[in-house]
């Protein structure tokens, strides 16, 4: 065999038992090491609001264990749509992960005709972090004191009354309630949480639907009338606030949830020691008190359990959007 016959036949053995290892020592044998390098967290919403809060509030944790930089980067923009694809295209090694909310996951794949991402096929599931109920509040102008009283009104008056929608989620928690409700209140869109809370505080609109802790500066405002929470049991962070459900609109429920994904195809053994460090960052008392701040309930949750939520919410919305005519352009 000729001198460079030889080197060929030697690189390509070489290429084969790099290939041959993970059957000869199962893909554990590839994680044992990471992370070796920074990891890029996208969120693909604007710096501040929840979405944001919970990459970095998680972030920071992850980069003290790993002793490895662990950056947030925010791709805002189409819905959410653009930080997400990213993610989904990215290579499958634990080193780009996504943070996102149920808008993302589970409602964009229903109302919209087309998207560039799967959110069962093209990402694995890692943890869900947090969850926030959703909040009814009213106008103090409109004079409603109790969901009682918003129900009996709505059904007297089928659209006068305006709700203010930030986004894809707080209009199919208004969808639901009208279903649900056999009311008729009318949607009005407004570009994100903030301009449309403003509304209700300055009378504009006389309802709107958010995650509480979107909500918090208008209640604390005293602008607006907190009437009930979007949860089957009560908050254990509110427990003084009725539910929705024990106010006249039995099984209503509707939340925001925070949960990390990796890119479909990621080695199992990554994906279950994120999950791992995750859940261990959300028992440090200095997370668990920044997200009770923020009036987020801790979770933390298994791979296939978070799996299972985002087909479960998928199912639900799929199904309202159908019924209900839902249309909603990208």
């Amino acid at each position: 065999m000729s001198q460079i016959r030889r080197r060929q036949f030697l690189i390509a053995a070489a290429g084969l038992a790099v290939l041959s290892l993970p059957a000869l020592f199962g893909s554990s044998a590839w994680s044992q090491g990471f992370p070796n390098k920074p990891v890029r967290i996208i969120v693909p919403s604007a710096p501040g609001g929840g979405i944001d809060a919970s990459a970095r509030i998680v972030a920071g944790k992850l980069q003290e264990y790993w002793g490895q930089s662990v950056l947030v980067e925010n791709r805002a923009g189409a819905s959410m749509i653009i930080g997400a694809e990213a993610v989904a295209k990215s290579p499958a090694d634990g080193y780009t992960l996504l943070v996102a909310h149920d808008g993302t996951m589970s409602m964009n794949p229903v109302v919209f005709k087309t998207l560039p991402y799967d959110p069962q096929k093209d990402f694995a599931a890692i943890s869900l972090i947090t969850m926030a109920p959703l909040a009814a509040v009213v106008s103090l102008g409109s004079g409603l004191t109790t969901i009682q009283e918003l129900l009996a009104f709505a059904k007297a008056n089928p659209g006068k009354l305006n709700h203010a929608s930030g986004g894809t989620a707080t209009l199919l928690a208004l969808e639901l309630f009208n279903a649900m409700a056999g009311v008729q209140i009318v949607s009005v869109p407004y570009k994100g949480a903030a301009p449309a809370f403003t509304s209700v505080m300055g009378g504009e609109t006389q309802i709107a639907f958010g995650d509480i802790a979107s909500a918090a500066a208008a209640i604390k405002s005293d602008k607006v009338r907190l009437l009930g929470l979007a949860t089957l049991v009560r908050s254990k962070i509110f427990p003084d606030v009725p539910t929705i459900a024990e106010s006249g609109v039995p099984g209503y429920e509707t939340r925001t949830w925070f949960a990390a994904f990796a890119p479909g195809g990621t080695p199992t053994e990554i994906v279950e020691k994120i999950g791992n460090d995750i859940r261990r960052a959300l028992t440090e008392p200095d997370v668990r008190k920044r997200f009770l701040a923020l009036n987020h309930e801790i979770v933390g949750s298994s791979s296939a359990e978070l799996a299972r939520i985002v087909r479960a919410d998928t199912e639900k919305w799929g199904r309202l959007v159908r019924e209900r005519n839902i249309k909603i352009e990208q």
